[in-house]
């Protein structure tokens, strides 16, 4: 098979097999074409569903990239109480300021 590129594409692949990137300028156009079907592969692929917070934390102890799983009894925290702010409401103040 004879393949005709565009000079700048041709000395770029020139220059990644002189730099040891790839053994040959057959092997770069070969990678080239299994990382753009990689992509489309990617692309036909139907969209995942987002990961609810319990399936997230499943995942994240399966792929080892935490310990062990929240414990939610630990997060009540009683002695969280709203604060009383006297004046406007923050919301209010917040919006105030941006404007």
């Amino acid at each position: 098979m004879t393949i005709h590129l565009p000079k700048d594409v041709e000395r770029s692949i020139e220059a990644a097999v002189h730099s040891g990137h790839f053994a040959s300028a057959d092997d770069a156009v070969a990678a080239a074409w299994r990382s753009f079907q990689q992509r489309k592969q990617k692309q036909a692929q139907p969209a995942k569903k987002p990961l609810t917070p319990d399936e997230l934390n499943q995942q994240l102890l399966a792929d080892g990239l935490i310990t062990q799983l929240p414990n939610p009894a630990e997060d009540i925290d009683d002695d969280d109480v709203p604060i009383a702010i006297k004046g406007e409401p923050l919301s209010e103040t917040i919006i105030r300021e941006r404007r």
